[in-house]
């Protein structure tokens, strides 16, 4: 009786749900969902926990002009799976297609969730090493024995220049959506044109191992339990899973862009449970807290910590080895003392300062530390710009001591800076009125304020 009320459910949804989409009604589609429902998140966007809010952002998805339309809905047994396709009035905005699956309880939607779009696939290799012909077959099998709809683009390397431009590290080398599937190769160099051998868990071979690829495709079951762990601060299930499997402590995870756990451990919104003790126990089975992230912007799992302003796993960092000057955050390169600054999280600024972080003369104005910015103005050759931002710095954090110092040092009054804010809009936004009435009193102004 109950898998029966859970189909006629799931079935009676697969109607109603995209008629309340039609409607473009706010009240039409919040009557479909649960009081605590959860929707999106899953990319680095907005997240509604509650039908309040997943009424609120419907809501303004309409008032911008965007449509929402679902097609090809699919239930069973709780869950539909749809295609979900916006479209927006701006012309330039292209019409993105998602597939989302929708989690049912009592009748209402109380989870709605995108799914990982189709992997990318791309197998290199070149014309004089003869291994990616046996392996391609191979491949295509493993695709379809796991029911992975997914093209293999095949990259010819055809000489050095080539395999610079590639990152090519041999034939053949398989990359998921832009990482090799191989956890070690994500950390070497030694690109040409050469044959590759591979250290698998079975011995040397000439492809990647199964595991790796299913890894960098499904979901690692021990992996998933380690993140679960993780984020509801379960010790005894972390450190079970890290004794069962060990080599999830040390390794990045392809799946995830190259993060590893400690990544997982200060990934935003940060502040999970027994964050402290999760660190500690990470470290203990040999994470490394100065591992970076792949990509442009290479930042350690102090960065993220410090961008949440995550006080607990801060310090747990630190005190674990973690280099509290290291390099690479989102802003301009910098250590997690810049994300910490730029992004407005003072307790972590402040922190990172009493614990030996260098600042520049930006993060000094915005913390209000007047001796480091009066001796790096004495000691420095400081450019006009680096001034004018600095000064917008002080503003931004609300530090008049610093701001005054700044400008008698020729900062540009109205200089913009971040969001096109003048300093004076940026004082206003932190709130900071007694510096607020000394920029008025000076001529400053906020015409360029959003």
């Amino acid at each position: 009786m109950a898998g029966r009320s859970d189909n006629d459910q799931t079935s009676g949804l697969t109607t109603t749900f995209p008629a309340a989409l039609a409607a473009r009604s706010r009240e039409a589609f919040t009557a479909l969902l649960t009081e605590d429902v959860h929707w999106g998140g899953e990319h680095g966007g907005n997240e509604c926990t509650n039908r309040a809010e997943a009424g609120h952002f419907y809501a303004g998805l309409i008032a911008a002009g965007r449509t929402l339309h679902i097609t090809d809905v699919h239930g069973d047994d709780g869950t539909l799976t749809a295609k979900l396709r916006i479209a927006s009035p701006d012309p330039e905005d292209s019409l993105k297609a998602v597939t989302v699956r929708l989690t049912l309880r009592e009748g209402l939607i109380a989870d709605i969730r995108e799914l990982d779009p189709p992997p990318t696939i791309e197998l290199l290799y070149f014309d004089d090493c003869p291994n990616h012909k046996t392996f391609l077959p191979h491949l295509r099998q493993l695709l379809k024995d796991h029911d992975i709809d997914a093209p293999v683009s095949l990259i010819r390397i055809g000489n050095d220049d080539d395999a610079q431009t590639h990152r090519f590290l041999g034939s053949p080398t398989l990359r998921v959506n832009g990482l090799d599937v191989e956890p070690a190769a994500l950390d070497r160099d030694s690109y040409g044109l050469q044959c590759r051998r591979y250290a698998t868990p079975d011995g040397l071979t000439g492809a990647p191992s199964d595991r790796w690829i299913r890894d960098a495709l499904i979901d690692n079951p021990n992996l998933r339990t380690a993140i679960d762990a993780i984020h509801t601060g379960n010790l005894p299930s972390l450190r079970l899973v890290l004794t069962e499997h060990p080599d999830l402590a040390t390794s990045r995870s392809v799946r995830h862009g190259g993060r590893n756990l400690l990544h997982m451990a200060t990934d935003w919104p940060g502040h999970f449970p027994n964050v402290s003790a999760v660190i500690s126990a990470l470290v203990e089975s040999g994470a490394d807290p100065n591992t970076p992230t792949i990509g442009e912007q290479p930042e350690t799992p102090l960065h993220w910590a410090a961008s949440s302003g995550d006080l607990d796993a801060l310090d747990a960092l630190l005190d674990a080895g973690a280099d509290i000057n290291a390099r690479g955050a989102v802003i301009a390169g910098g250590t997690a003392l810049a994300d910490a600054t730029a992004f407005g999280q003072w307790a972590a600024a402040r922190r990172l300062v009493e614990r030996g972080a260098q600042s520049n003369l930006f993060e000094a104005a915005a913390l209000g530390l007047v001796d480091r910015v009066q001796a790096l103005l004495d000691t420095d050759d400081q450019t006009a710009d680096n001034i004018n931002s600095s000064f917008w710095g002080a503003c931004y954090g609300g530090q008049l001591a610093t701001a005054e110092i700044l400008l008698d040092s020729g900062a540009d009054i109205n200089w913009s800076g971040y969001d096109g804010l003048t300093p004076l809009a940026a004082a206003r936004r932190a709130e900071a009125p007694q510096l607020e009435t000394w920029l008025d009193d000076h001529g400053a102004t906020a015409s360029n304020t959003n």
